[in-house]
């Protein structure tokens, strides 16, 4: 039977773990970064990341700094440490290992050319634990470019593509609640996941709910809602017009540039009953641009 996975990734850098492995921990940015994921038990996946300034790097000379520093570590403790190194043979630029030591450990470096970053990842076990076959399967999914261009992005079951360009700008990652903004100049994208969505829902009607929850944190534009199915799902669309002296001023500074200022917002939200989870896009944007509803065919929600 074959184990449901869902993308796990932070700024592009992606692998497809098990649906029940946790991401943990994130740090860094597009340039170099790192992100680790548990297994219910005692498995974890570990993603580092850095660019390789416009040069193509020796992977088997960094896979080897890499072995070093862990046999590094072993070798502190008095702990017996062996590798096992080799080009992969399914792949171009990418290299595999494995070491042993009171762990296991199971890996693989990759070069990208096209986004100019190496990317390690490896998978950390116990003696006792048999995950070598789902580390394998990982370690095959690692990905850090969609053909399309756009940014790819996985947490907590979760995934979406955002367009090129923009940058993350803050996030707050909670069991109950996602979200995740994204900014390019004047130009916004927000990303929200509600788990518990019966329990919202259980007194206020999916506008009304919206309004007290989200409709705050939305500045400088007058919305308004309208039902709309998502994916088959009960929701609705979102549509927003500038106001206010301040944006006013903000479009007038942006008219010198080359950039439009965003007079609109568009955004969608569903209730997806299957997950029990509510999901919400919303951007900022220029006449014809239908980015919100892009990011949202992205969206799987169940």
């Amino acid at each position: 039977m074959a184990i449901q996975t869902a993308p796990v990734g932070w700024h592009g850098i992606i692998v497809d773990a098990p649906a029940d492995w946790s991401l943990v921990g994130v740090n860094g940015d597009a340039k170099k970064g790192y992100f680790r994921v548990d297994s219910p038990i005692a498995s974890a996946l570990e993603v580092k990341w850095e660019q390789a300034f416009g040069k193509k790097p020796d992977l088997m000379a960094k896979a080897r700094e890499f072995l070093a520093n862990i046999e590094k570590s072993a070798r502190k403790r008095k702990v017996k440490f062996d590798t096992d190194l080799k080009a992969d043979k399914g792949a171009v630029d990418s290299v595999r290992f494995l070491w042993r030591a009171d762990r296991l450990g199971q890996g693989r470096l990759v070069y990208c050319e096209r986004c100019d970053r190496v990317v390690i990842a490896q998978v950390i076990t116990t003696r006792d634990e048999n995950v070598s076959k789902v580390a394998s399967e990982m370690l095959d999914s690692v990905r850090d470019h969609r053909e399309d261009g756009w940014i790819e992005w996985g947490l907590y079951g979760l995934g979406f593509a955002i367009p090129p360009g923009y940058s993350i700008e803050k996030q707050t990652l909670m069991s109950g609640f996602l979200a995740l903004f994204f900014k390019k100049g004047a130009k916004t994208i927000v990303v929200e996941r509600w788990g518990l969505a019966s329990t919202l829902l259980a007194k206020d009607d999916m506008a009304t709910w919206y309004r007290k929850d989200a409709v705050p944190d939305v500045k400088g534009y007058r919305v308004e809602f309208e039902p709309d199915a998502v994916a088959g799902h009960e929701g609705l669309r979102v549509k927003g017009w500038r106001r206010g002296i301040v944006q006013a001023v903000k479009a007038a500074g942006y008219s010198l540039t080359l950039h439009q200022h965003p007079g609109l917002l568009t955004g969608y939200v569903w209730h997806c009953a299957d997950s029990n989870r509510l999901f919400s896009v919303r951007a900022t944007h220029i006449e014809g641009e239908q980015i919100a509803e892009k990011v949202r065919d992205l969206i799987i929600c169940h």
